[in-house]
């Protein structure tokens, strides 16, 4: 790969803040105002230029070991997990952050969670894109309540300056503050990484995906669109580190869904024993994987080389 492809390729996939969740989730949802196929695609030309068609996949060779090998013609190098030195292995105890938070700080929620037993909390996020139908938020709100268990919940602030309206306000908000805590933003590794954390209910993201993997938190899949159902899929099916929740016919996961999953995560049967010690098993392996001598190590420095014999 040359210096001009490099300059070719997007770093970024821009998607837009979608107004609605759609219903049940295909493997890749597509919508009018992001075509995530149409953006894989101008990528997949520009590699196909390439002699030696290179991608650097933030995973890692035992995580997904036959997606990595599935396409012959491009070399896919797993150089993952991507996560801050502090919360991987201590060795840099001050990077702490991936320099590009999109929300203001506020760690008044550090102070709460630590007053918390261990293994205790439920901690809910959707990711910094997704909003949620109201519908959908008031049964979330009910499934966290009914769990009985302490939460913290990320609900951004509105886009563009816009006032909260006392109707957007959920209907139950004194019985949840008076439960868990809402913020509009939290540092997730940071919670993550938390003894008191016992469960991360997430929209399956990659980059939250990859962070709970690598903290060892087991999982309460709850995707919406793009890569988000593959990756249930895999917490689930592949990797047994968490459930997947079920929507009903028209597309909500009720209250009472979520409570089971949560439950299921968190209580003291054989199943959720199961998804612990799966969980630290993954834990332990992404760490390995970038230890020197690893996978991943190996396979960055072996990248870095060749690079530098491509434009010596």
């Amino acid at each position: 790969m040359n210096n001009k492809s490099l300059k070719k390729i997007p770093q970024h996939l821009h998607a837009p803040r979608p107004g609605r969740s759609p219903k049940q989730l295909n493997i890749l949802h597509i919508n009018d105002e992001f075509n995530a196929l149409q953006s894989f695609q101008e990528q997949l030309e520009i590699l196909d230029e390439e002699t030696n068609p290179t991608v650097l996949v933030n995973s890692f060779d035992a995580l997904e070991p036959e997606a990595l090998k599935a396409i012959d013609k491009y070399n896919l190098i797993g150089f993952g997990p991507l996560i801050p030195s502090a919360f991987l292995d201590g060795k840099e105890p001050l990077d702490t952050s991936f320099g590009g938070d999109l929300f203001q700080k506020s760690n008044s929620y550090v102070e709460w969670i630590s007053s918390k037993p261990k293994s205790s909390v439920v901690y809910v996020s959707f990711g910094s894109i997704l909003s949620l139908p109201r519908k959908q938020m008031e049964e979330i709100a009910r499934g966290l309540l009914e769990s009985c268990r302490p939460f913290l919940w990320v609900i951004k602030v509105k886009e563009y300056g816009e006032e909260e309206k006392d109707e957007d306000k959920l209907s139950c908000m004194e019985e949840l503050e008076q439960q868990g805590m809402i913020v509009p933003w939290c540092s997730q590794l940071e919670i993550l990484s938390h003894p008191s954390l016992g469960c991360f209910v997430t929209h399956c993201g990659w980059n939250s995906t990859v962070e709970s993997l690598v903290s060892g938190v087991p999982m309460v899949a709850f995707p919406q669109w793009t890569d988000q159902g593959t990756n249930a899929k895999m917490i689930e099916d592949v990797w047994k580190t968490g459930v997947r929740v079920k929507p009903n016919k028209e597309g909500t996961v009720e209250g009472d869904e979520l409570k089971r999953c949560i439950e299921m995560v968190m209580g003291g049967g054989d199943r959720a024993e199961e998804l612990r010690r799966n969980a630290e098993k993954w834990k332990d392996l992404m760490r390995d994987a970038m230890k020197d001598g690893g996978s991943s190590a190996k396979n960055l420095k072996a990248f870095v080389l060749e690079i530098g014999e491509t434009f010596h």
